[in-house]
């Protein structure tokens, strides 16, 4: 394959990537530091982390190393940055992210590294008070948002412009039509007992990596009992984030909105939720 056409099939992944597709990760040499023969602009790419290769960096030592990175480096790296890779021509990599490489010698090289996918999709189903304070916190935090109702009055672009998708229609028939993006969180605050129990009867037949469902604990848990005396896996019942969100005490539909993201937040990032602050010494 040319130049050309690694080029163009680049191109097309990483489009394909950010349209939802298997994530691209791009590695390109930036420093023939390396105890190798590399060339510097040579590209590495992998579709999906461990999927398809695209290009090479001229050297199967190094191709080998980039290749065993790259899950970390997918998972590590956002797509919003291009982050530096130091790897030693021994064959191991040191993650020095925003700062200049902390070892001295000849023969490290420097890769740098991009990925390409899709923003983080968080599915609303309903599109009342609540749902659309939800739609407004999640356009912030770059969540592509999508949003089901069976009311047309409600669920229109008039009232989300900030949604990619509007699908008018009941949670059983609208929730697999918009699961076409593995990195989905779904979030049920419709209106009413019923729609948010049929939504959670379908929500938990998809790979959605989280669901959460608003509702007082009297409420919620009365549908996860229904259900799981009806057979349904206790296991996945018990995985359903509800009551939703984190505890700050707020009411309104914005506090609820930004309780549930910073919660879908914490648990996408792997963090705590705990406050920052630390003891403050003085003197």
């Amino acid at each position: 394959m040319t130049t050309g056409e690694h080029g163009s099939l680049i191109a097309q992944s990483a489009l394909h990537a950010l349209e939802g597709g298997p994530p691209l990760l791009v590695m390109t040499v930036v420093d023939d530091g390396f105890d190798l023969p590399v060339a510097i602009g040579a590209k590495l790419c992998i579709v999906g982390g461990r999927g398809e290769q695209i290009g090479s960096t001229g050297n199967e030592i190094l191709d080998q190393v980039l290749l065993d990175l790259g899950p970390t480096l997918l998972d590590r790296i956002r797509p919003d940055q291009a982050e530096t890779v130091y790897i030693e021509s021994s064959g191991t990599a040191e993650w020095l992210v925003h700062t200049r490489r902390s070892k001295s010698g000849p023969k490290i090289g420097k890769v740098m590294v991009q990925v390409f996918k899709a923003s983080p999709r968080l599915l609303i189903v309903g599109a009342g008070h609540v749902a659309l304070a939800l739609a407004r916190v999640a356009d912030i935090a770059h969540f592509d948002v999508v949003v089901t109702d069976d009311r047309s009055s409600f669920a229109n672009e008039e009232r989300f412009p900030m949604a990619s998708q509007i699908v008018v229609e009941e949670p059983a028939l609208a929730i697999p039509k918009l699961m076409n993006q593995a990195d989905t969180y779904i979030v049920l605050v419709s209106r009413g007992h019923r729609l948010d129990e049929e939504g959670l009867r379908c929500a938990l037949t998809t790979n959605a990596k989280y669901v959460g469902m608003i509702g007082s604990q009297r409420r919620t848990q009365t549908v996860l009992r229904h259900m799981a005396e009806e057979g349904y896996d206790r296991d996945a019942l018990g995985s359903v984030s509800t009551p939703i969100g984190l505890d700050l005490g707020g009411e309104s539909p914005e506090e609820i909105a930004i309780s549930i993201v910073a919660e879908i937040l914490m648990l996408r990032n792997g963090a705590s939720g705990k406050r920052l602050r630390g003891a403050l010494k003085v003197g």
